[in-house]
């Protein structure tokens, strides 16, 4: 009989102490959902601005590309109509 009390009060203990490990994990699980969400967030802004800056680059290359395109093909054009 002492021992069915002692191995119960065994499988207590470890039942206790798995459900606070399960808790601890579960707020692990949370801590780390809430940063990635955070992190997620953050990223997500700076894609953006990012995307924004290569888009105004983007815009003057073009610009640039077509003076230059346009500085050169004036002359020839001036050329064949004169």
């Amino acid at each position: 009989m002492q021992e069915l009390k002692k191995n119960v009060v065994e499988i207590n203990t470890t039942a206790h102490e798995n459900k606070m490990d399960i808790e601890l994990i579960k707020h692990d699980i949370k801590n780390i959902r809430k940063e990635t969400t955070t992190h997620n967030k953050q990223t997500e802004k700076d894609f953006a601005l990012i995307h924004k800056k290569i888009d105004k680059l983007d815009n003057r290359l073009w610009w640039l590309a077509g003076i230059i395109i346009a500085a050169t093909m004036g002359p020839l054009i001036a050329g064949m109509i004169t």
